[in-house]
């Protein structure tokens, strides 16, 4: 079979399976809403081996997931790229980093990169697309989720959580002073009769996401929305600082 008749089988299996999810969800979060209180914590071990969600990210589906999403996510890419404007003396922590194909492919000219993942199928992605740099030593990987990040106080001048769960007081204390982030959720609430809980996990809208970051000491936040084809119509992708004083 051609290596570009298999790509696009992977990707569109994928895709037809992350859809299929994004239209369980749409159906059913009130019903899940009703029947599952919130849990805080839950959001950063759904997609670890053991967790809710893991079949997502391990395994078969994982490894389908792990090839599609650098296609599915490339737009999204560009934008958080954009919005960091990524410099060479830059140290960049991608939190939920997936296959790696973020630090691959848009930071290729930092001066040193950290993915950190719960899912080890997804770390082995991102170790094939990094070997070189990994070997090099300008890369590291890290199992592990956002709920405590193990690093040290001030370590990144950059932070990316692209489709991933945030701790921001964790996010904020990694960070240098002057430091930046950018932060995606594939679907924000968008309307007030949505479920505030869906499926144990808060669901916020723009305003709830800006709330959270400004509380935990970030700065210039803004705000945009980028296409994330085929699955939503429109992820909420938002950029902030750490102050220069803090």
């Amino acid at each position: 079979m051609p290596r570009r008749t298999k790509l696009a089988l992977i990707v569109g299996g994928a895709a037809a399976t992350a859809a299929g999810a994004a239209l369980a969800r749409g159906r059913l979060a009130g019903r899940g809403s009703e029947v599952m209180p919130a849990d805080d914590s839950a959001m950063f071990t759904v997609f670890a081996p053991g967790g809710r969600c893991a079949y997502w990210c391990n395994g078969p589906t994982g490894w389908l997931m792990a090839k599609a999403m650098p296609r599915m996510e490339t737009g999204l890419y560009e934008t958080a790229a954009m919005m960091l404007d990524l410099q060479p003396e830059d140290e960049l922590l991608d939190i939920g980093c997936g296959p790696g194909a973020f630090l691959a492919l848009k930071a290729r000219h930092v001066r040193r990169v950290v993915g950190l993942d719960p899912s080890p199928t997804m770390l082995r992605e991102a170790e094939r697309r990094l070997a070189d740099r990994l070997l090099a030593g300008t890369a590291r990987l890290v199992a592990g989720n956002a709920a405590e990040l193990p690093f040290e106080d001030g370590e990144f001048s950059v932070v990316a959580a692209l489709n991933a769960p945030i701790k921001h007081a964790e996010a904020f204390r990694v960070l240098r002073p002057g430091g930046r982030l950018v932060f995606s959720d594939p679907d924000p609430r968008r309307r007030p009769e949505q479920p505030a809980v869906n499926w144990g996990v808060r669901w916020y809208d723009e305003a709830g996401h800006r709330q959270l970051f400004e509380d935990a000491g970030f700065t210039d936040v803004t705000v945009r929305y980028q296409r994330l084809k085929p699955l939503y119509e429109g992820a909420l992708v938002l950029s902030c600082r750490r102050p220069a004083a803090s």
